[in-house]
């Protein structure tokens, strides 16, 4: 899939050293993220055109694995030495509770924070005054209220993430879950995986990412976006920040003409890489990334060899530093870490977090995009919105993961409850001084005056009329 700045050319520099050492030719084949899943699917069922090894999401592994169309790896577990390798990262080569191996970690796609630097230096913005939610959200504010043009005209915007056309919609919405201590899903107490959608932690995280939009922080616009769209206004300068994929570090370092940024807006300005706000329960990153497997109706023998080779630390540290991902060998990551930006972005590592490793994930992560795109839908036009439909998207959402993971609740969050946990969560600056300004006024003894207000108003005005057409007569 298109890894970095031009994928296709850096992955055959990569490959123009193994066939050195081997003499064995690899042709490419690059996929767009946006096809692959239905291509591979298709490849993986039918056998046609079936690759010797292949680039998977970290987070399709178990799928795939659990359908028994990846070659079982357990043979060359002392060639590929798992200890090698960051916990988080192994962990998606295998099903959760599963001792059988069906791909190895290639790279890691951690999610921080980006930051552009010019902006933040002229808004006095320092990572110090923006480790919370208040920091962050009060950060947003100052560029927002800055009203900066750009030379061609476009406002400077603190903020902005992609809506509902987007392909990544739970990998946005998770590290403010997991900040605030929620899951997609969880073990019961006999190890049965449920759903985790109706829980305070979890609505309590949900309703931080909304407020930034009930609080007019970001603009319901950038909900028509993708997250390739709103990377491409960072990188021209319209925004202070996103969370999105770290390869735009090492872009800024590459040239236009080799597919990198260096003559962007974001190059000159410069990037730097900051934490997730904590939550309640810290600051969690979203780890992803990609992993690599063989088919199970690949023939070639030869396919393990280049497996180990492009998951050998001296082709990992090569590659990742091509593409700007990082690398999934601890030993490799110690040389990241010496580099001043990248240094954070391997810190974040230790409390960064993946998906659980289900057969079923694949099919839950589709329902999360119905969910999180039905939300979003609620929010575009406030005259849709109401706290009951909201309840009532995550009530059968919830319901359709449970039915997926086989499981049946014993209990489920009613709408009372509901609302008490989502208005301690939600976050507004407009209502909090709407509401501090209904204080000061007189209590009005549970009386709505609206009606009568409407009632003299209509008398006023058909005693004017009549009035007129008396003077007229």
């Amino acid at each position: 899939m298109p890894n970095g700045a031009s994928p296709q050319q850096k992955l055959e520099q990569e490959l123009e050293v193994f066939t050195a050492k081997t003499h064995i030719p690899v042709k490419v084949k690059v996929l767009d993220w946006g096809e692959a899943w239905n291509r591979i699917s298709n490849t993986l069922e039918t056998g046609e055109d079936t690759p010797d090894v292949l680039q998977l999401g970290s987070t399709w592994v178990p799928y795939f694995a659990a359908r028994g169309v990846l070659k079982n790896l357990n043979e060359y577990i002392d060639q590929i030495d798992s200890t090698r390798f960051v916990p988080v990262s192994w962990y998606t080569s295998h099903i959760d509770a599963d001792t059988n191996i069906y791909a190895i970690p290639w790279f890691i796609d951690a999610r921080p924070v980006l930051g552009n630097k010019r902006i933040m230096k002229k808004y006095g913005i320092t990572p110090q005054s923006m480790r919370d939610y208040k920091g962050f959200s009060e950060a947003i504010r100052k560029v927002n209220e800055g009203k900066e043009l750009l030379d061609y005209g476009a406002k400077i915007r603190g903020y902005a993430f992609p809506g509902k056309s987007d392909w990544n919609i739970p990998h946005n919405f998770a590290p403010w879950i997991w900040s605030y201590g929620g899951r997609f899903v969880e073990k019961d107490e006999n190890g049965k995986w449920h759903s985790q959608i109706l829980t305070a932690p979890t609505l309590e995280g949900i309703a931080k990412y909304l407020s930034f939009i009930v609080d007019s922080l970001v603009s319901t616009e950038s909900l028509q976006s993708n997250s390739a769209e709103i990377a491409q206004q960072f990188n021209n300068g319209e925004f202070a920040f996103i969370v999105s994929t770290a390869e735009i570090v090492m872009q800024t370092r590459i040239h236009g003409s080799q597919g990198g940024l260096s003559d962007a807006r974001i190059g000159q300005d410069s990037v730097t890489v900051l934490p997730i706000p904590r939550g309640t329960a810290g600051s969690v990153s979203f780890l992803g990334g990609s992993d690599l497997a063989i088919p199970a109706k690949s023939t070639k023998k030869e396919a393990i060899q280049l497996l180990l080779f492009l998951t050998e630390d001296a082709s990992l540290d090569d590659y990742t530093k091509q593409i700007g991902f990082l690398p999934a060998s601890k030993k490799v990551l110690e040389s990241w870490a010496e580099d001043e930006t990248y240094k954070d972005l391997v810190a974040l590592l230790a409390t960064g977090r993946t998906y659980p490793a289900l057969p079923e994930w694949g099919t839950i992560e589709q329902t999360l995009v119905s969910m999180f795109s039905a939300v979003w839908e609620l929010l575009e036009i406030p005259a849709l919105y109401s706290e009951e439909k909201l309840y009532r998207i995550f009530k059968e959402k919830s319901d359709i993961i449970d039915a997926q993971l086989g499981y049946t609740p014993t209990h489920a969050m009613t709408f009372a409850e509901f609302q008490e946990i989502w208005k301690n969560s939600i976050v507004t600056t407009n209502t909090a001084k709407q509401e501090t300004d209904q204080e000061k006024k007189p209590e009005s003894k549970g009386i709505n005056p609206t009606p009568y207000v409407f009632f003299v108003v209509l008398i006023l005005g058909f005693i004017f009329s009549y009035t007129r057409k008396r003077k007229k007569r």
